[in-house]
């Protein structure tokens, strides 16, 4: 069937932009001990560095996603990408810590775009069903991303030098663009489908996308109690994904004894771990709405399984081994894959597509805000008293986290479309 060949097409698509966006942002983690050596860069120059990232990050993020609603993802998606694709060239110009904050801030704020229009366009093209595996799918690029980056950038690094990983990963993103605007466009307009088709998608997604008033959705989600529950849960949760997608290669080289080859070797491997537990999360939960569970039993149950893993992080720093502390990463990377796909689904589920993009915009900027007052005071722990109590921090982080979830966000129900009448 068309309809079904152009959704896979687009979870493709979808997919290829996280990998991309995380091959982009963690090529700085894996060559960090060698910028350490060439550009004289401390712990707590790290630490400032990723929190001026994070910090960008908040930022964009309900930028980005009020911006998105307004223009479409079509277009808005094309531009986020673009730029930060040129952002992540620029990093092979880095002469210090002042021009890597430059460049870091500019990758911060356009990277910021990809998670406010991959689930609008998710929430557009799938029903309510499948979203939680398709939100797996594009969410765990991710996973793959950060799978792929130590041995491609490690690689890169060693065959030429550091600043041409940069230049050749950051150039990925340009020919994704291409690919994007040929292919992608809203439903009730595509090109390849024929009428029966767009009625179907608008029926299976519960509406189309208008195109409000530049802030509208914003200023209408921000009153209800399940954008507020969102942000919330996020903020908590969120640190855990950071900590270990920017501090683990560092972890790794100082606690461990990691040199750049044996990041490459062994530092993909928890993060094929989270991508295994978006994967089976989103499958999971989809499969309980399948057998006609609510929508709130079916994610928060996985969510909570996926919260009682990530606790597995209070074991990493005093494992006997380096192949234990992997393996302890890897159960607390697991659950946060089960909570992610699911915590992205509840956006879907709860707030319609008109006023998706806005959503995850907010929520995300609580998530990156918190993740950068985390990031920085990790460097100057880290800096001071090594990794020990971080871990500790980001295990039980997570329980406070699910109370919220279970506690604080309450039914998940589909909230009335926030278009002006």
């Amino acid at each position: 069937m068309r309809l079904e060949r152009l959704r896979w097409l687009l979870l493709l698509l979808l997919f290829l932009s996280t990998v991309i966006n995380y091959i982009d942002r963690q090529a700085l983690s894996v060559l960090i001990p060698t910028l350490r050596t060439d550009l004289g860069l401390s712990a707590t120059d790290y630490g400032l560095v990723t929190t001026v990232f994070l910090l960008a990050y908040t930022v964009g993020q309900l930028a980005a996603g009020v911006w998105i609603d307004r223009v479409g993802t079509r277009i808005g998606f094309a531009v986020f990408a673009a730029v930060w694709s040129l952002a992540a060239v620029l990093h092979a110009f880095t002469a210090g810590v002042l021009t890597l904050i430059a460049f870091r801030l500019l990758l911060g704020l356009t990277e910021a775009g990809n998670w406010p229009a991959g689930t609008k366009a998710i929430a557009q093209w799938f029903p309510q069903k499948r979203r939680a595996f398709a939100m797996a799918v594009f969410d765990g690029g991710s996973a793959v991303g950060a799978i792929l980056a130590p041995p491609l950038v490690a690689l890169l690094a060693l065959q030429f030098n550091w600043r041409v990983a940069f230049i050749a990963t950051g150039l990925l993103g340009f020919i994704w663009v291409v690919a994007w605007l040929l292919v992608y466009d809203a439903p009730d307009r595509h090109r390849w489908l024929s009428a029966e088709d767009r009625a179907r998608v608008a029926s299976e997604a519960g509406g189309t996308a208008g195109r409000a008033p530049l802030g509208h959705a914003f200023a209408q989600l921000i009153r209800t109690r399940a954008l507020w529950g969102l942000m919330l849960t996020r903020l908590l949760a969120t640190p855990v994904w950071w900590f270990y997608v920017f501090w683990l290669p560092d972890y790794l080289s100082q606690a461990r004894g990691f040199s750049l080859k044996d990041i490459g070797l062994y530092a993909w491997i928890p993060y094929v771990a989270v991508d295994l537990g978006k994967m089976i999360g989103g499958a999971a939960s989809d499969r309980l709405l399948a057998l006609g569970r609510s929508a709130t039993f079916a994610r928060k149950s996985v969510m909570v399984f996926g919260a009682l893993l990530m606790v597995g992080g209070v074991k990493v720093a005093g494992a006997d081994s380096a192949a234990m502390a992997i393996i302890w990463v890897c159960v607390a990377t697991f659950g946060f894959g089960c909570w992610s796909a699911n915590i992205l689904a509840l956006h879907a589920d709860i707030f319609p597509a008109g006023s998706m993009a806005t959503a995850v915009g907010a929520t995300g900027t609580a998530a990156s805000l918190s993740g950068a007052a985390f990031t920085f005071a990790v460097g100057h722990v880290v800096a001071r008293a090594g990794y020990g109590s971080v871990f500790w921090a980001v295990g039980t982080t997570a329980l406070v986290a699910c109370a919220v979830l279970i506690f604080v966000l309450g039914r998940v129900e589909r909230l009335p479309s926030t278009s002006p009448a």
